[in-house]
């Protein structure tokens, strides 16, 4: 037969599914819970006794609170007349939360939901999705400020100042530190067109309209006579996006390598610029009004990062080519490689067929063969067959 012990876990399984009960205004429907529980007696008589009344002992018929058994009155070959345990109830919510240990927990959601609803109601629907309401919880100190961070927004989209700059009594931590539950925030409060949909929650900035360091980018001119045409002193420099797209680059090749070393390490090449130095700047490349009238290859590591990048640079620049970054790449230095990084396959619509077995193989396997390590005299011959239209 079931023990108090084992009703407790099973209380604990049910509490998240009460919790999204309440936030939904459903609790009338959803208590009394049934627990489902084998309440079948042992045959020994002083063990079926012995058990019974450990169940009664911890019930909410003798402590006041936790869980109520039902019992009916019958006779048993084994047992005689006696009352049998029936069903095992959870009554209400406060008989949930007390018996779980969750009764401060539940208390604080309480606040936190109330508040959340009453200053923004257009995030009583997030509030109710899937189990947000930890999330809540786990904000449930800083939410009056957040809510301020939220409350500016909406009254001055895209403010264009840096954070730090923010006309409220928030510290600027906060934000920097809720950056992603904000942003959850903010695309269910603001207007569309006040967001920048070209940049993921991990562009906060950017998406939202704040000033900030502009991540620079970079730059190599493979070709003296080409950086003299553009008007560059040096050679190698590193400069913010704006300041990239303010150079008229024309019928040039752009090679974009994702490791530094490999960016400075290569060769020259007729009417070639090399850009590196990516990372999540990546989206930023599509206000780079040259490069979509430029010839574009993309050079990264043959492991699932390369690829997810490879598949964010063509959602700017559709007509991108990836340059060593197949199959018979990675057939061919097997034996450079080392365990991957790969976590779940995700899906990459902006992938050739080629590309895209290449990178299912190497999440699948969990394998990587980095760029850097692929000989140099492979690379120059790679180059070399590249298409040049000038």
């Amino acid at each position: 037969m079931i023990t108090p012990e084992a009703i407790a876990e099973k209380a604990s399984r049910v509490y998240p599914k009460a919790v999204k009960a309440w936030l939904a205004g459903e609790l009338e429907s959803f208590f009394p819970h049934r627990i489902s529980a084998n309440l079948s007696l042992p045959k020994n008589h002083a063990d079926a006794i012995a058990e019974v009344e450990r169940l009664r002992k911890s019930a909410k018929q003798s402590l006041g609170h936790g869980y109520t058994v039902a019992y009916e009155s019958r006779r048993s070959r084994t047992h005689g007349l006696n009352q049998f345990p029936t069903a095992i109830w959870i009554e209400t919510m406060e008989d949930l939360v007390h018996f779980t240990g969750t009764s401060a927990e539940f208390s604080k959601l309480q606040i936190a939901a109330s508040t959340l609803r009453t200053r923004r109601p257009e995030l009583s629907s997030w509030l109710t999705r899937q189990s947000n309401w930890k999330h809540l919880l786990s904000v449930a100190n800083d939410l009056e400020g957040l809510l301020d961070i939220v409350d500016f927004f909406v009254a001055h989209p895209r403010p264009d100042c840096f954070a730090r700059e923010l006309p409220i009594a928030v510290s600027t931590k906060l934000l920097e530190s809720n950056r992603r539950r904000l942003a959850t925030w903010l695309d269910l409060v603001l207007p569309p067109h006040t967001i920048d949909h070209r940049y993921g929650y991990d562009a906060f900035e950017p998406r939202y309209g704040l000033r900030y360091a502009r991540p620079h980018f970079l730059l190599r001119v493979l070709d003296r006579d080409f950086q003299s045409e553009l008007g560059l002193p040096f050679d190698e420099l590193s400069i913010p996006a704006e300041s990239l797209a303010r150079l008229s680059v024309a019928d040039a090749r752009i090679l974009i390598v994702e490791n530094k070393v490999n960016l400075l390490a290569l060769p020259t090449l007729h009417r070639t610029i090399a850009l590196g130095g990516l990372g999540n700047g990546v989206t930023q490349l599509s206000d780079i009004g040259w490069l979509r009238h430029n010839q574009v290859y993309y050079w990264g590591d043959l492991d699932a990062d390369g690829f997810v990048i490879l598949d964010r640079l063509r959602q700017s620049l559709p007509h991108l080519q990836s340059l060593l970054m197949d199959q018979s790449t990675y057939d061919q230095f097997a034996d450079l490689a080392t365990k991957g990084n790969a976590s779940d396959q995700r899906e990459l619509s902006h992938l050739t067929e080629d590309e895209r077995c290449c990178y299912e193989f190497v999440c699948r396997c969990d394998t990587r063969v980095e760029q850097e390590h692929l000989p140099n005299e492979y690379l120059l011959k790679a180059l070399q067959d590249l298409p040049c239209r000038f």
